[in-house]
């Protein structure tokens, strides 16, 4: 598991620094990096905040990918 920012859930850290860990994870994983698929997969078993992020992550890269205009999520 990467080494998580402790404050993650302070509202006035914009953007917080275990976002952006969890997201590169998302783009190495969903690139075909198998390790980084795996620490994510950990994380976010453990980790309920962790996985609703990844989650919004998920549906915004398919948004993307399909030309979609999505509401804006709190991650």
């Amino acid at each position: 598991m990467p080494d998580l920012d402790p404050e993650r859930d302070d509202p006035t850290r914009r953007p917080a620094r275990w976002r952006d860990q969890l997201v590169e994870l998302h783009v190495l994983a969903d690139h075909g990096d198998r390790e980084a698929a795996a620490v994510a997969a950990a994380w976010i078993a453990e980790d309920e905040l962790a996985r609703q992020a990844w989650d919004t992550v998920e549906r915004r890269c398919d948004a993307i990918r399909t030309g979609e205009r999505t509401r804006s999520d709190p991650f």
